[in-house]
């Protein structure tokens, strides 16, 4: 329907623009009469056109629901560590500790022939805050114990204070290097404070031991005694009494 009624108003202007020709003459279109028919065709065709339908707004998309990360990739800020760190250098126990001061005799590296007996003694100072009585002693501790034996210390030590501390030893018997740690323990027989050691080398052929015998020697020749030979003394005659005569 639509398409007939904009047929007829072309035709309607083809005959209006014909008739303008056959006379051959200007003539004046009444513009009035133009907007009417301009008017007219306007309604017909809007009268005519069907509505347009409602579009129908889009339905919005749902966004994907994010998942949760899993706890073991989430980034967390983490929590301030209450522990401290402990210097392993300290092994203090309770109020006892001590620090190596220096070596007093046999210095690193000594080289000692085989099976010979020899002293190490250690500088060490209270750094604790407990005394060290005489019932305190250094214990072997680890690597090679060269024969010591646990010594009781020969003193009391005061906080603050220092002292020579010593252990026997008996060099090994094969020829190589060789250490030795030690430690102090308290009265209750708990270690404590450094480790210090004792390193040596030993070297040579083991020492023969000296004979102490005193005896004489064979081929000292043994001392003779002569007898002395006793005279028996000369029997003297008794002079025989002599008869004096008588008168």
């Amino acid at each position: 329907m639509k398409n007939k009624t904009l047929s007829l108003f072309i035709i309607f202007l083809a005959l209006l623009l014909s008739a303008c020709g056959a006379d051959g003459a200007e003539s004046v279109v009444d513009e009035t009469t133009v907007g009417e028919i301009y008017t007219q065709v306007a309604l017909t065709l809007s009268a005519q056109a069907p509505l347009a339908s409602a579009t129908s707004m889009p339905t919005l998309t749902s966004f994907p629901t994010i998942a949760s990360l899993p706890t073991s990739l989430r980034t967390s800020t983490p929590a301030s560590s209450s522990a401290s760190y402990v210097s392993t250098g300290s092994n203090a126990v309770g109020c006892d500790n001590s620090a190596y001061l220096s070596d007093v005799t046999i210095p690193d590296g000594t080289v000692l022939t085989p099976g010979s007996a020899f002293t190490k003694t250690w500088s060490l100072q209270n750094t604790g805050s407990c005394d060290w009585t005489t019932s305190y002693s250094i214990v072997f501790y680890s690597g090679n114990s060269m024969s010591g034996a646990t010594t009781a210390l020969s003193a009391a030590v005061s906080p603050g204070g220092s002292t020579d501390v010593s252990v026997s030893l008996t060099a090994p018997s094969t020829s190589g290097s060789y250490t030795g740690y030690w430690r102090l323990q308290n009265a209750s027989g708990t270690s404590f404070g450094e480790a210090v050691y004792v390193q040596i080398a030993v070297s040579g052929s083991t020492p023969t031991p000296t004979s102490t015998s005193t005896a004489t020697d064979e081929s000292e020749e043994e001392a003779t005694s002569t007898p002395t030979s006793t005279t028996s003394p000369t029997e003297t005659p008794v002079p025989t009494a002599t008869e004096t005569p008588s008168s």
